[in-house]
């Protein structure tokens, strides 16, 4: 057996980005359509796709490692049925109070920091007698007696997750085991999350809230983790593992028990790329486009920031992971006008079913590739062979235009600054809250939508230089591959994504590679670097 080659796969909101890493540096890649609604199988077909265009057999391969943004969209979009929370006795609204912090000071109006509706309905929100104090030691039994009425409640409902939170669980978690064990006795196919098990750290708002998000998540990774696993049984390849948050890879199923852990995989695995890939040690700012979320986060001498909490869709997450900020702005972002006349991107994403109108699959609201593809600044074919319909994206925007009262050109045009504005504040003030100024970093453009957007957000955040690394559009798959149970690779110095473009030249200017698409705006040059990056600079 030769094991050449590793796999890594990742899986976001429009694409599936697929790269095989041979022991010498060779690199092949592919962007498949994340089409249709089962989640495991454009996975599946993006790998066969890949090994086949590059000669890869089974036994060629040593590793797989799959990362995805499917948790952080579903934490994004909040579109999965909610789940059930059973907690100690008289703590049934803990999860909803939340910390008593007011981010937005002069709102007339705050909305409720947890959105309880969706995720955890008062209805579904239980009680249950027993007591642990803060040492640790049991002062009231467990009232099991309650298990059956709860459990009779939760089937009713057709509820398929449960997360439990109990006092002081983390200093001892037998109350919390005793329930899951009786609750699985009558609810054999139930999802359960234990707070001891996802957090066990004090403060029982971040513990429990983490905890039912975990839960939340719970149902969808488990059945597309154990579809995808078993495909890639059944082709001989490796056993799979999955890139975590906090970096490094783990195997399949212990982060299928315990998916709040992949919440950002995605945008960790293409930091840990960037790092490994960046020649420079200046401070630079990374900024991941996709398409359903913008992620923005800080190297420091080289290497990425960590962080002990995340925040995702405005829903503070408390797990070890890479410091990066997300936010709901990405190709597939629906636009819409608000009742001031305001126009509003995200968080709804159309992904890639039906997608956006211009890829011609179905999709009749506007979005920002729809924009993007109106202005000419997307090739009139993407990777993956989507073919780009813009007479679609054109009667797309036209509700917009009318609301707006401008034309689609100019409609298309505002959408566009709309979204370089709304990344732009979310990168400032990500860097600003760690003391760095956005003026003294370079900004780093990967995903597949970086290179489209950076130097626009560069200039509104006073930055004065962009670069778009080799391999920028599939950087997350390709991060994965240098986790830290990885032995050493590196990248053939001589392969460049930049072969079919100029070595240089001005804006304005769109620049169509292989995997991604570059916008040089007017005032903006462009060069291509000695270490094949592309390099976009501001004029002085």
């Amino acid at each position: 057996m030769n094991a050449s080659w590793s796999l890594a796969v990742d899986m976001g909101g429009t694409f599936i980005d697929a790269v095989a890493l041979r022991s010498d540096g060779h690199v092949a890649s592919l962007k498949h359509p994340r089409a249709g609604r089962r989640l495991a199988e454009p996975v599946v077909e993006a790998l066969d796709q890949l090994c086949a265009q590059a000669g890869i057999g089974a036994d060629d391969v040593g590793r797989v490692v799959h990362g995805s943004t499917v948790i952080t969209n579903l934490l994004l979009e909040l579109n999965e049925p909610p789940v059930a929370l059973v907690l100690t006795r008289g703590m049934r609204d803990v999860p909803v109070l939340a910390r008593q912090d007011r981010k937005e000071l002069y709102e007339p109006v705050i909305m409720p920091a947890v959105p309880e509706a969706k995720l955890f309905p008062e209805p579904l929100r239980f009680e249950i007698g027993g007591r642990i104090d803060a040492e640790g030691r049991e002062v009231e039994p467990l009232d099991l007696s309650a298990v059956d009425a709860i459990a009779d409640a939760v089937s009713d409902a057709g509820v398929r997750a449960l997360a439990v939170g109990l006092l002081f669980s983390h200093r001892n978690p037998t109350h919390e085991r005793a329930l899951r064990a009786a609750l699985h006795a009558r609810l054999p196919s139930l999802h359960i999350s234990l707070s001891s098990e996802v957090d066990p750290q004090p403060r029982e708002f971040e513990r429990w809230l983490t905890t039912a998000l975990d839960a939340y998540a719970k149902p969808l990774a488990a059945s597309y983790l154990h579809a995808l696993a078993d495909a890639l049984k059944v082709r001989g390849l490796p056993p799979l593992r999955l890139m975590r948050s906090a970096g490094g890879t783990a195997p399949w199923h212990d982060l299928a028990e315990q998916p709040i852990g992949l919440a950002m995989s995605g945008p960790c695995a293409a930091l840990q790329g960037v790092a490994a890939g960046l020649a420079a040690s200046d401070p630079a700012i990374v900024l991941d486009i996709g398409g359903t979320s913008a992620d923005i986060s800080i190297l420091l001498d080289g290497r990425p920031t960590f962080t002990d909490a995340l925040e995702c869709g405005g829903l503070p997450i408390r797990q070890r992971c890479a410091d990066i900020a997300s936010i709901g702005i990405g190709g597939g972002s629906v636009v819409s006008v608000l009742p001031g006349g305001a126009l509003r991107l995200g968080p709804r994403s159309q992904g890639a079913w039906p997608g956006p109108a211009a890829f011609g699959l179905g999709g009749d609201l506007p979005t920002l590739s729809d924009a993007l593809c109106v202005l000419d600044r997307l090739p009139p074919r993407l990777a993956g062979g989507i073919v780009l319909d813009r007479a679609a994206a054109e009667a797309a925007l036209g509700g917009v235009a009318g609301a707006l009262g401008l034309s689609v050109l100019r409609t298309a045009e505002a959408v566009v600054g709309a979204a370089a504005a709304g990344m732009a504040e979310a990168l400032k003030t990500h860097a600003f809250q760690r003391k760095l100024d956005p003026a003294d970093a370079v900004l780093v453009a990967i995903g597949g939508g970086g290179a489209q957007h950076a130097a626009e957000i560069a200039e509104l955040a006073g930055m004065r230089c962009v670069l778009v690394m080799p391999h920028a559009g599939v950087m997350a798959a390709l991060g994965m591959l240098y986790s830290p149970d990885e032995g050493d690779v590196s990248l053939a110095a001589s392969e460049s994504p930049w072969d079919s473009l100029p070595p240089q030249g001005e804006g304005p200017h769109s620049l169509f590679a292989p995997m991604t698409t570059v916008f040089v705006p007017a005032g903006w040059s462009w060069r291509v670097t000695p270490d094949q990056a592309l390099a976009l600079e501001a004029k002085a």
